[in-house]
């Protein structure tokens, strides 16, 4: 039965639509009767059922409980909820930087709501502000919004996960109550000290589970090195506090009288102290997780119920997805599953031996036994969500492990202590352990971070083979299904020799505002600008690489439209990472291979590349300069215009009349109201026209003026914001056009974010 309820909450993985009221009755009406008419297996049926009515229940209650809310001006009263950790009490006058700060909605115009509504609001107010603070606000509200790309991270399935959909601005501001709650006097004492030291992030995710300060190069080098796992509060964590708080328990109880030794006492003790370092981390869901399959090992421990591990893990699995079914979404509740599924295989399946169980100088062969095969097993969930793996992640775990969990998870805990009952000296001497450990560690990752590998999706079965290298040992079936496996392995290596079905391929990235496009043939690619780029990051570290590395291209060529940041920003990073690609632009201060000139012809592949705009190179292209090319194969054709106005449009008009005509048009600047001309549009006469832009831009693109001249002229019109990656795919004969919302990847969630409105 426990099995039952998590196979009846996993179609909320995949459906592309949630049952309708209708159907959801009639479900649950035929469940029902499963279970109280029939018995044995049907009711485990009927289980399965009512888990599945539960979970889509729960996922409806919950949109429809915030979809009033979104887009909408709110006098709310609020409690602020995230702890802050920018500002320690020594340095409150320092300037504070925006940032997204967690409330919790009490009441709304003054009328109190029946449960509160959680939201992100972008705090860029003066005031100090701090967890349990109260505050009458007025917010502008709006949906999480993100990326939807192929190989790309999904922010939509992980608001709906966390409960984080809602996202606000505020514009007036009231602090009604000034009293920070525990979790920040604590918080406060504890920043004292670790403002002083250079590893502060990593400080802060292990003490208090906050990773908002964690620091982009260390982060990059944990992931990249195989250890993120140690920096983020999970069950390991949780289940050391329980270890270290049940042996003190246990020494101290060793000094009692015989009548206050009671056997379970150091458990409830351990118990409690891991449900306040879980309270302490702001109960997030990896450490909320944690505590509550702790709870349940617990009370199987005390009805001393003789069963499997395996039985116990169902159970607990079972029982978080009834508190929560959209945990299901999560890729942390993977992740924390598939651990320790993957720990209990493999010591069923791939036992030490007693004498090496026991002796202490085994303890090395026990430890590379045990992470050998964790590095093997986890693969398939690795390459699933970070799309590689590293390759020292078996010799980086050996060094971090021991120092994570012997020394500094250890002195932040007993420095927590310390600091709380103001024991300067020796709280400042822990911290300052705590920081060395991680100075000797990230000398070491950063010393060994040098191989970490981008796989292919082509690729995923072979990382299986560490499941079935060691279930082939076990069972021996290689004595007798030899060729078999030999069948089997050969099936894994077939991406190498796989053929695309389409001649060519043509993906309009969603990179919200600004536009980048990939021309491919499955193998290698050529790019049309490369998105922006941003403080921190940009459009191709976030979507065009995970792109590329999902579908295994190689960039062979790189073209810029023009020298605006939404379309260039990204031009810097792709040409580190690819060298040998060419250049080509209307730019004559970048290094072009070639020249984007009108009437110049170029070949690649089986593609002709017909420059049409500008007649002559400028030192930094407008708009009005927009690199405009037509691709062909001599059947169907694309219209690329980078960001041309109304101007040029009727320029090209003029040169070239019938020959603008193309299958598929990029939408000229955004689709603003000074392109888009209405010859223009009737030469070119394209079946779709395509548009990059993001949702809630402040300029209102695509406009409406725009969208309605398409429709009049019978143009399909298709916007990243609401379809996601639009993908077109080339025949010899046909043409087809997909969309990562709709036909890629369609979800019930995606299609609920897709209906929202456009514009705030």
């Amino acid at each position: 039965m426990a099995i039952a309820v998590s196979l009846g909450c996993l179609p909320l993985m995949f459906l592309p639509w949630l049952p309708s009221d209708i159907c959801w009755f009639i479900l649950a009406s035929i469940a029902i009767i499963f279970a109280v008419k029939l018995k044995r297996y049907f009711t485990v049926v009927a289980v399965f059922g009512l888990s599945f009515l539960w979970s889509t229940a729960a996922a409806k209650h919950y949109l429809s409980s915030i979809e009033p809310y979104i887009d909408q001006t709110l006098e709310v009263t609020a409690k602020v909820e995230s702890i802050n950790t920018q500002i320690s009490s020594q340095f409150q006058t320092k300037l504070i930087n925006p940032h997204y700060v967690k409330f919790s909605i009490i009441s709304i115009a003054d009328q109190p709501l029946s449960s509160p509504i959680s939201v992100a609001i972008y705090w860029e107010q003066p005031n100090l502000i701090k967890a349990g603070q109260i505050w009458q606000l007025t917010i502008k509200t709006k949906a999480v919004h993100s990326y939807l790309n192929e190989g790309g991270f999904d922010n939509q399935r992980f608001a709906i996960a966390n409960k984080s959909i809602l996202k606000a601005k505020v514009s007036k501001s009231v602090l009604l109550t000034d009293k920070p709650d525990l979790r920040q006097i604590i918080v406060d004492k504890c920043l004292f000290y670790i403002d002083l030291f250079s590893y502060r992030d990593i400080l802060l995710a292990l003490g208090f589970g906050d990773r908002s300060q964690m620091e982009i190069h260390h982060r990059i080098t944990m992931m990249q090195t195989g250890v993120a796992h140690l920096m983020a509060i999970s069950g390991m964590h949780i289940l050391l506090v329980f270890s270290i708080s049940y042996i003190l328990t246990k020494w101290f109880v060793f000094f009692l009288p015989q009548r206050f030794n009671y056997f379970f006492l150091p458990i409830i003790i351990g118990w409690l102290v891991s449900l306040s370092y879980t309270w302490l981390t702001g109960f997030n869901p990896p450490a909320l997780r944690a505590i509550l399959a702790l709870s349940m090992w617990i009370y199987l421990r005390y009805k001393n119920n003789q069963i499997s591990a395996w039985q116990k893990i169902n159970r607990i699995i079972a029982l978080l997805l009834i508190v929560d079914p959209l945990m299901i979404l999560s890729e942390s509740f993977w992740l924390s599953c598939y651990a320790v599924i993957s720990l209990i295989f493999l010591f069923d399946w791939l036992p030490l031996p007693k004498t090496i169980k026991s002796k202490k100088r085994w303890y090395l062969f026990r430890l590379l036994h045990l992470q050998f095969g964790l590095t093997l097993l986890l693969l398939p969930i690795q390459l699933y969500v970070f799309h590689g793996f590293s390759a020292v992640s078996l010799v980086s775990n050996l060094i971090a492990i021991p120092i994570i969990c012997l020394i500094t998870f250890p002195s932040i805990l007993l420095a927590l202590l310390f600091s709380l009952i103001d024991c300067f000296y020796i709280a400042l001497w822990l911290w300052f352990i705590a920081q060395t450990s991680l100075e000797w560690l990230f000398y070491c990752l950063d010393y060994l971070n040098l191989m970490w590998l981008n796989i292919s999706m082509d690729f995923y079965f072979l990382s299986l083979f560490g499941w079935l290298t060691l279930i082939v040992i076990r069972t021996a079936v290689w004595r007798r299904f030899s060729f078999t496996l030999l069948i089997i392995f050969v099936i894994a290596l077939s991406p190498f020799y796989k053929q695309s079905e389409y001649l060519w391929r043509m993906d309009m990235l969603d990179v919200g505002h600004g536009l980048a496009i990939v021309i491919h043939n499955g193998e290698s690619a050529v790019l049309y600008d490369t998105g922006a780029k941003w403080v921190n990051s940009s459009a191709a570290e976030q979507v065009i690489i995970p792109y590329l590395l999902w579908h295994n291209l190689q960039v062979e060529g790189i073209i810029i439209s023009h020298s605006h940041n939404d379309h260039i920003g990204g031009l810097s990073y792709l040409q580190q990472r690819y060298p040998n690609a060419w250049l080509m632009s209307s730019s004559s201060n970048l290094q072009n291979n070639y020249d984007c000139l009108a009437n110049r012809h170029y070949y690649w592949k089986n593609l002709q590349f017909k420059v049409l705009w500008p007649t002559k190179l400028v030192n930094n292209p407008d708009n009005a300069d927009s690199c405009v090319i037509q691709i062909t194969d001599g059947r169907f054709s694309v219209l690329l215009t980078g960001d041309l106005e109304r101007k040029q449009e009727y320029d090209l008009v003029l040169q070239h009349k019938q020959a603008l005509s193309s299958t598929i048009l990029q939408t000229p600047h955004h689709g603003s109201n000074t392109s888009s001309s209405y010859p223009f549009l009737t030469y070119v006469n394209p079946v779709n026209t395509l548009t990059s832009t993001s949702r809630y831009n402040p300029w209102h693109l695509p406009a409406n003026k725009i969208t309605d001249r398409y429709k009049e002229l019978d143009i399909n019109y298709y916007v990243t914001a609401k379809e996601g990656q639009i993908s077109l795919f080339f025949y010899p004969t046909s043409w087809q056009q997909k969309t990562m919302r709709y036909d890629l990847y369609p979800r019930w969630y995606h299609d609920w974010f897709g209906s929202l409105p456009f514009y705030e």
